[in-house]
């Protein structure tokens, strides 16, 4: 009998993430009329996150069918297309468990809702001018895990996986708003205002994540998955969306 030990992942601990101002409303696949797309006019390219992805096979296949626990995470469904189980048939009566470590294993969707206000990136002093939007800086948003959980990286990956399935629009980690990006606005000064705001929003994704103890367990010529001191934790995740802006017109600075 031969097997490959996994390699032992190291906890990951970002900093948390919240919005700057809390103007979070339930999930509408329908954009407000003040939030514009700049996808033609940004001056900075967006860089998408690299999403794994994972399909299990042969031996992974089987033992996934037959597990009592839903497992989905990419990362360790890899782990488990390496690992590879001689069935001898000199295997009769022999027993042994195989730890595989510790793993976020299933993110299920809570909650999907936006805030379009989550980073303010912008003013503009447009009195008596023409509404047009100028960025004056490079502006980086970026989203994350709020709290802070075990295995970030893999838990980032199969939020992102999950929402993108869900919700046709262009989230991600990071939004990125380049300096000389300039629009047009089709919106009226009727209220007069002196400054234009422009604003980042993002999607907040609220879940839960199932972690557990892996093991592979051998009887004789049967080996199957078995979960142990599985726990669920509560977990939001920041989506910033990219190439687009909510537009708020303001009286005093």
């Amino acid at each position: 009998m031969k097997y490959l030990i996994p390699l032992i992942f190291l906890f990951s601990l970002p900093q948390e993430v919240y919005a700057e101002e809390d103007l979070t409303t339930i999930f509408s696949e329908q954009i407000p009329s003040h939030v514009q797309s700049v996808e033609d006019e940004n001056t900075m390219e967006q860089k998408g996150s690299e999403i794994i992805e994972s399909e299990a096979k042969g031996l992974a296949k089987e033992w996934l069918e037959k597990s009592e626990i839903e497992i989905t995470n990419p990362h360790f469904i890899n782990q488990l297309n390496e690992t590879d189980v001689n069935k001898s048939i000199f295997a009769f009566g022999y027993s042994s468990e195989v730890y595989l470590g510790r793993w976020p294993l299933h993110y299920e969707s809570m909650e999907s809702s936006v805030n379009w206000a989550y980073q303010k990136i912008n003013d503009n002093y447009i009195a008596g001018k023409e509404l047009i939007y100028s960025q004056n800086e490079e502006e980086q948003v970026i989203g994350g895990l709020q709290p802070k959980v075990a295995n970030s990286d893999q838990v980032q990956n199969m939020i992102l996986l999950n929402t993108k399935e869900r919700i046709n629009w262009p989230i991600d980690y990071e939004a990125v708003f380049g300096v000389y990006t300039e629009k047009s606005l089709p919106m009226s000064n009727d209220t007069k205002a002196n400054y234009l705001e422009a604003y980042a929003g993002a999607v907040k994704e609220t879940g839960l994540i199932t972690y557990g103890e892996v093991y592979l367990t051998m009887t004789g010529r049967n080996q199957e998955i078995t979960v142990k001191n599985i726990v669920e934790e509560e977990v939001v995740a920041w989506l910033p969306i990219q190439n687009h802006l909510s537009f708020h017109l303001k009286t005093d600075n």
